[in-house]
């Protein structure tokens, strides 16, 4: 069961973020929380100011139960300005559909949209090496980044700040995690050109860099938790 963080300072959040191992497969999240996690992944609040060029990684969202959602295939854009250049490079089927912000809510949702609406569990999993991980959460995503004109007009040291970008998406949505009572972790190993093939991309403009999922932790018992510092002992 969700069981939202409260009373925990944000050294408390950080000091106990912790990679999960695997997800139980049926809880939710609420809408409302899972919007607020998408908001703050966009500037110019921080981290983002840590950073000084405009965002140039999108999410890609496989979301299985997010509570008054439709189970499917989701875009995020972190900067609305990609939106008809998105929806020119992946398939036409796609929807668009807009969710949008109703009065009061988190404005993660003003540029989300629905692609496809399914049972993408299976897919998840498939793209993300077969790990039940990418499957049994709340929703998983692929970070999708400008590659090509990005190295072509800054040069390919440019590569590696990319990769930065997604570290900073895939720790803000760390710390979410823990806040909500949940916990998430990065996936390393995925086929990046099928994720491509899935969304309809072509060519390398746009690449799938980093996975991550999110959801209610299974405890794995071979695991044990001990203080990492003496202060911790007292």
């Amino acid at each position: 069961i969700l069981s939202p963080a409260s009373g925990l300072t944000a050294r408390s959040i950080i000091l106990q973020r912790r990679s999960a191992l695997g997800f139980d497969a049926r809880s939710t999240l609420p809408r409302a929380v899972f919007l607020s996690m998408l908001a703050r992944l966009r500037p110019p609040a921080a981290p983002w100011d840590a950073i000084d060029w405009p965002p140039h990684v999108h999410l890609l969202l496989f979301v299985h139960r997010v509570d008054g959602l439709v189970p499917g295939l989701y875009a995020f854009l972190r900067d609305p300005a990609v939106l008809d250049e998105w929806r020119a490079a992946m398939r036409p089927e796609m929807l668009w559909e807009p969710i949008g912000a109703s009065p009061g809510e988190p404005a993660g949702a003003d540029d989300l949209f629905l692609l496809v609406p399914t049972d993408v569990s299976w897919v998840a999993n498939r793209l993300s090496c077969d790990q039940d991980i990418a499957g049994d959460g709340f929703f998983s995503l692929a970070m999708l980044a400008r590659v090509e004109s990005s190295l072509r007009e800054r040069g390919d040291w440019f590569y590696r700040r990319l990769f930065w970008e997604t570290g900073l998406i895939g720790q803000v949505l760390y710390l979410e995690a823990e806040a909500a009572g949940a916990r998430a972790t990065g996936i390393g190993c995925f086929y990046d050109d099928p994720v491509h093939e899935a969304a309809g991309l072509s060519g390398h403009e746009w690449q799938s860099l980093y996975h991550f999922s999110m959801g209610v932790p299974v405890d794995d018992g071979r695991l044990t938790t001990e203080p990492g510092y003496a202060w911790e002992r007292e």
